[in-house]
């Protein structure tokens, strides 16, 4: 039983929502269609329905509703056991997560987003359940050593091999740096910045990249977004942090969403326990409550409008089999993204065998963002009697990634104040010398250019049949055709069809997993308590709001650093508000006691460091004054805790306000007194 049927036997013949679920309909006449020097223009009706069209939407499949993209978190360990592993335990490894529910991605024509990741929450874990995924031969939690450095370019490297050309894959999240791969706890370093940058810009020539952030780096190198907290009411202008996303698409790159696709998280924890997220006066507090209530349902699609989002996750979790929720879901799936509307085509009314075959289409997408990946127009021959192509072929000419939707959203008028331009294209494609000369129907579709060249994305017009092709009109070859209007032909909807699915080389689905590499095992740090509670290899993280500070890695520590001479340098503008902190792991509190930490620094003549220990961001010893000099020198702090500790232990170097300069820190120790 197909999707269509499923829902039509759940909600039956009361459900409003009509066309957009009907099998098929009669539509009597086109809107117009003319004849004049031997070219046939056809207007066909819009489907006003949300269309089930992969690459935009729900990020999370659906059997029974929208949603044909999966996002997935992958362990670096599960693809790289050690520096001498191999490309084929990747493409073993994404051979594995692209089947559901015992159907393969292809079959059900659904796209993956994977993200590479090595730190799942900042804390170890257990040896049942490991929060950390680092390879065997890495230090856990080094992200500053030069080896660490080696093994990105490495493995972004072996990811563009194994995935760059794989028609399963849609996008890459970068990933790679910090808790959940969302670039903080710590933030990539400028320096890691502009390694990564270049590296995925190298290993990925035509599947879009996406990061957590609007760094200049990253949207130099034409990257999209993932954002994890889309439409959170305290992140959006005017008040919202000026280094966050929306702030920045606002009033610093708005024109990001042109360059890669624009994606993220509803934040749904946020909605039910934070005050400040105002779930009444924004999207609610779940998934469903998005759906049904209008108010929130318009907030949102305001969001996605105004960011031109292509796709979202969390979101994704409405319940499909709920009639109400599946009207509302599907007002932001004609939102998401790319929708494309043909308002005309034209076609020559008679072509002889071995022709070039031009195809003229006016289009608009009126969606919210482009369309990121070259894929193809194609127009196909159908038989008259089956509906079945006799030939098909991309057009040369046409390239769908120039038509954008309109821009500057206005939510009062809930509109775009550039409203979407209406393109017109030409393509052409060459027919063969020995096709039947009759009468066929002439179609066109959008093409999988990497799956197969088969069809998949769907028009927003109403004249649609599944398999995935759009008739036009009769088309004569070596004869001209009795008649061109399809007149009282009966169409499919095309808002969901289960009979589109793509090809995946049998080469990639071929590759087993490779036999384990040797490994020299690196051990992982642990604390001891009698000699130190703080792993030097460990990183500290830079919390700033200036533009031009940044943290750096040096190896001219003192030679009797044990941490292999590496210093932590803070150089630039120290703005207002700065500070260098390390978080013990997560869950990680220090008892009541004396403790004692020792560090080198060196730096700016003059300036003087403040040094505190926090319980999450309140801090709970006195300020200690660290003054900078030229040279090295160590420096005692002796504190006591108290009270116990409500949130995770902080050590924090708070930066002197409003001054330019350099703070350098290495060999720091913390041991407990008593």
């Amino acid at each position: 039983m197909n999707r269509v049927h499923l829902l039509a036997l759940l909600f039956g013949v009361l459900w409003p929502v009509e066309q957009t679920l009907a099998e098929e309909r009669p539509v009597s006449c086109f809107k117009h269609v003319s004849v004049r020097d031997g070219w046939v223009t056809v207007a066909a009706p819009e489907f006003e329905g949300a269309l089930n069209n992969p690459l935009k939407g729900f990020r999370d499949y659906k059997e029974n509703g929208y949603g044909l993209l999966e996002r997935q978190y992958i362990k670096w360990s599960d693809i790289e056991v050690c520096a001498g592993d191999s490309v084929e335990r990747i493409i073993a490894h994404t051979n594995k997560i692209t089947e559901t529910k015992g159907r393969r991605f292809e079959d059900l024509n659904i796209k993956l987003v994977p993200r590479v990741y090595l730190d799942w929450d900042g804390s170890l874990g257990s040896p049942k359940d490991p929060k950390q995924h680092w390879p065997a031969d890495l230090q856990t939690f080094d992200y500053d050593s030069p080896a660490f450095y080696d093994r990105l370019r490495s493995l972004i490297a072996k990811l563009g091999e194994a995935w760059d050309d794989d028609p399963r894959i849609f996008a890459v999240q970068m990933g790679l740096i910090g808790k959940w791969g969302e670039h903080h706890s710590p933030a990539p370093t400028a320096e890691q910045r502009r390694l990564l940058a270049e590296s995925f810009r190298k290993a990925f020539k035509h599947k879009p990249v996406l990061v957590r952030n609007t760094d200049a780096e990253f949207i130099e190198a034409g990257f999209g977004i993932y954002y994890d907290t889309f439409a959170t009411i305290s992140r959006e202008p005017p008040d919202g942090s000026k280094d966050q996303f929306p702030w920045q698409a606002t009033h610093v790159y708005p024109d990001i969403w042109k360059r890669g696709p624009i994606e993220g998280e509803v934040e749904y924890n946020w909605q039910k326990s934070r005050e400040s997220a105002k779930p009444k006066e924004t999207f609610g507090r779940t998934p469903d409550e998005t759906m049904i209530v209008p108010a929130y349902r318009r907030y949102m699609i305001d969001k996605v409008r105004r960011y031109h989002a292509s796709y979202l996750g969390w979101i994704d979790n409405y319940d499909d089999k709920k009639r109400e929720v599946l009207e509302g879901a599907g007002e932001l799936q004609k939102a998401f993204g790319y929708r494309f509307v043909i308002d005309s085509l034209s076609y020559p009314i008679n072509l002889k065998p071995g022709g070039d075959l031009t195809v003229k289409l006016t289009v608009r997408n009126t969606g919210s963002a482009p369309f990121y990946l070259d894929w193809p127009v194609g127009v196909a021959l159908l038989d008259a009697t089956t509906r079945k192509p006799v030939w098909s072929s991309p057009l040369a000419g046409i390239d769908i990634r120039k038509w954008r939707p309109g821009e500057d959203w206005d939510s009062n008028a809930f509109a775009y104040r550039k409203p979407a331009k209406t393109y017109s294209t030409t393509g052409t494609a060459s027919m063969p010398e020995d096709l039947k000369p009759g009468q066929y129907l002439l179609a066109v579709s959008i093409l999988d250019r990497e799956g197969g060249l088969v069809p998949s994305v769907r028009f927003a017009s109403a004249n649609y049949l599944k398999g995935g092709w759009h008739p036009f009109g009769f088309i004569g070859i070596g004869e001209p055709p009795s008649e061109v209007e399809l007149k009282d032909m009966k169409f499919d909807s095309p808002a969901f069809d289960d009979s589109l699915s793509y090809r995946v080389p049998e080469k990639l689905r071929s590759v087993q997993t490779p036999p384990l590499p040797k490994v020299t095992p690196v051990s992982r740090w642990s604390a001891d308590p009698k000699k130190e509670l703080i792993n030097p290899w460990r990183y500290w993280s830079l919390h700033t709001g200036s533009k031009t500070l940044e943290k750096q890695i040096l190896n001219d520590g003192p030679v009797e650093n044990a941490a292999g001479h590496r210093v932590i340098r803070v150089t630039g503008d120290f703005g207002d508000g700065s500070k260098l902190e390390y978080t013990l792991l997560k869950d990680g509190k220090l008892p009541r006691g004396r403790y004692r930490f020792a560090c080198r620094i060196r730096g700016t003549g003059s300036l003087t460091m403040r040094f505190d220990v926090a319980d999450g961001w309140r801090g709970v010893t006195e300020d200690h004054t660290l003054p900078l000099t030229a040279e090295w020198r160590e420096h005692l702090v002796e504190f006591e805790i108290k009270t116990a500790f409500k949130d995770e232990t902080s050590l924090r170097f708070q930066l002197p306000k409003n001054v330019k300069g350099e703070f350098d820190l290495t060999d720091p120790r913390l041991l407990r007194t008593n």
